[in-house]
């Protein structure tokens, strides 16, 4: 049995989709950014109208939220995506 180039070309092709797409399927982060909502307090007020504040994202903790005239201390609720450097303020 004698296969052509054009189908080993589609087999091989058609394994490496599978293969890639397999492997961003079980990435920690994916391809959709995962977005996170928590309660944290406010460790820093820059002053400039950003303030800092520590998440339990385990790629980047500290995240600057901007427009935010907070005291350090204040404790709000964020919205960021995993491995971002910034949150917002969520009403």
């Amino acid at each position: 049995m004698e296969v052509s180039y054009r189908t080993l070309v589609l087999f091989i092709g058609a394994l490496a989709a599978a293969i890639l797409g397999i492997w961003i399927g079980l990435s920690p982060t994916g391809v959709v950014p995962v977005t996170v909502t928590e309660e944290v307090m406010v460790t820093h007020n820059l002053g400039d109208g950003s303030c800092i504040v520590d998440t339990t994202d385990t790629v980047l903790s500290a995240k600057t939220v901007r427009n935010c005239n907070l005291q350090e201390g204040t404790r709000i609720t964020v919205s960021y995506e995993k491995g971002s450097t910034e949150a917002r303020i969520v009403p």
